[in-house]
C-alpha cells in the first residue's frame, strides 16, 4: 500500500512541479537513510530509521515507515505472498496412495492420482481394454442368442 502523505518538489529554474510518495522517495534515497542509520542509531529529523530484510527478496533495505515490510512494496509483496501460499498448500498436501499400483506418494499437484506417468498410462490401458472387452461381450452374447 502506497502512504497518502506525498512531498513536493519544484524546480524553479523548469518550472516544474514533481510530487513523490515517501515510498519513492526511500527508495530514491537509501544511501542517506544508511548513513543516518549508522551515525546517529535510530533517529534522524525526528523520524525513526529501521533497518529491515525485506520478506520478498531478502535485500536489507532502510526505512521511516513503521508499517513497511518489502523494499518494493508491489513485486516483493507479491513474491513473499506466493511462497507463502505455496509453503501452505505444500503442508496440506498429504501423501496419498497411488490408485494403480497401491504405493504412497507425495503429489506434485492438488489432483494427482498417481505415483508417476508410467502409472497414469497403465491404468488408463487397464480401462480402455475393459470397457472394449466389455462392449465386445454384449456382442458375443447376442450373437450366441441369434444362432
Amino acid at each position: 500500500m502506497v502512504k497518502l502523505t506525498t512531498l513536493f518538489f519544484r524546480n524553479a529554474s523548469e518550472g516544474i512541479s514533481m510530487y513523490m510518495t515517501n515510498e519513492e522517495w526511500e527508495q530514491n534515497n537509501q544511501d542517506y537513510l544508511k548513513e543516518s542509520y549508522e551515525e546517529t542509531g535510530f533517529t534522524t529529523g525526528g523520524y525513526a530509521i529501521r533497518k529491515l530484510i525485506c520478506g520478498g527478496c531478502g535485500r536489507v533495505f532502510y526505512t521511516t515507515i513503521y508499517t513497511k515490510k518489502y523494499c518494493h512494496s508491489y513485486w516483493c509483496g507479491n513474491q513473499a505472498n506466493n511462497r507463502r501460499q505455496r509453503e501452505y498448500r505444500q503442508m496440506r498436501r498429504q501423501d496419498l496412495v497411488c490408485q494403480c499400483c497401491g504405493e504412497k506418494f507425495t503429489p506434485e499437484r492438488a489432483g494427482a492420482r498417481y505415483c508417476s506417468n508410467a502409472c497414469r498410462q497403465k491404468d488408463y490401458r487397464k480401462r480402455v481394454t475393459d470397457a472394449a472387452s466389455a462392449q465386445n461381450e454384449h456382442l458375443v452374447k447376442r450373437n450366441a442368442s441369434a444362432k
